[in-house]
């Protein structure tokens, strides 16, 4: 008779760590499109992000998940030339210590349906915050020659927040693209 009460006890228990009562926030980027070529092979955009409880509230945010994705496509010239597939490099480096995140590489074939490249900070919500902020620089890069034509890229971020109970209106996400030099 004692293991069913214990069985109970234990699911009751465990049910507020599931986290039922928590609702997501999504907040993305535009979807912007960046040209390269073989002398003009480097590239690099900013986002600012900042998640945080509203002014006169209690909220904290449970959980902050953050993804930037970058889809490659190779273009030939029209005139032919070379047939050498570039590769394509992006990396995201959080401004905040100048360290490179994460990095992701691949050939860009000439193909209808290109690779997508995800890539994302681990951002530490052990303890809920009331506050997160940092900037990201995405760095894009396409090999120069003997590989020719254009790297077409599809880039774009997305913040996801999960904030405690079920008051979203009390939590924000803003996701800016700050202009000029990025810090060292």
């Amino acid at each position: 008779m004692r293991s069913p009460l214990l069985l109970l006890g234990s699911l009751l228990l465990l049910t507020p760590a599931c986290g039922v009562d928590d609702i997501a926030i999504t907040q993305r980027t535009p979807v912007e499109s960046i040209l390269m070529t073989a002398t003009e092979s480097h590239s690099e955009r900013r986002v600012h992000i900042v998640a945080r409880a509203k002014p006169d509230t209690e909220a904290k945010l449970s959980l902050l998940s953050i993804h930037f994705n970058a889809q490659p496509n190779w273009l030939q010239s029209e005139s032919g030339g070379s047939e050498v597939l570039p590769w394509f490099r992006v990396r995201l480096v959080d401004e905040r210590d100048g360290q490179v995140v994460q990095e992701r590489s691949t050939v860009v074939e000439d193909v209808a349906s290109p690779e997508t490249l995800d890539l994302g900070p681990a951002v530490n919500t052990e303890d809920e915050v009331a506050l997160f902020e940092g900037t990201y620089r995405i760095e894009f890069d396409r090999q120069g020659p003997p590989s020719g034509g254009t790297v077409h890229v599809l880039w774009g971020a997305v913040t996801e927040v999960q904030t405690d109970g079920d008051h979203p209106e009390r939590v924000e996400v803003l996701m800016t693209k700050p202009s000029g030099a990025s810090a060292p």
